[in-house]
């Protein structure tokens, strides 16, 4: 389980050295997440982590974020490892 946490780790460094561009958007969404605001664990949208929908793709694809619900109206997302993603965020300050 740790290795896991590890390689995940490992993944979220790989992808802000990458795309640091990024940064801001997982910093929000962490925030987001922790609030007392997304207590119903129906996730964050694009402008709540300030960032273009098309963008947020990008999280899906690897791996870090999910698409936890998805209507004609809008589409939520979630961490798939929000301490892994807190965690990494911390260290490559």
């Amino acid at each position: 389980m740790e290795e896991e946490r590890s390689a995940s780790q490992e993944k979220v460094k790989l992808f802000l050295g990458r795309y640091p561009e990024y940064e801001k958007t997982l910093r929000l969404a962490v925030a987001h997440e922790e609030s007392a605001g997304s207590s119903d664990g129906q996730g964050w949208q694009w402008h709540d982590v300030d960032t273009h929908p098309t963008k947020l793709i990008r999280l899906v694809t690897e791996g870090i974020a999910k698409i936890s619900l998805r209507s004609r109206q809008a589409t939520y997302y979630l961490l798939r490892e929000r301490g892994t993603v807190k965690k990494s965020l911390k260290e490559t300050c």
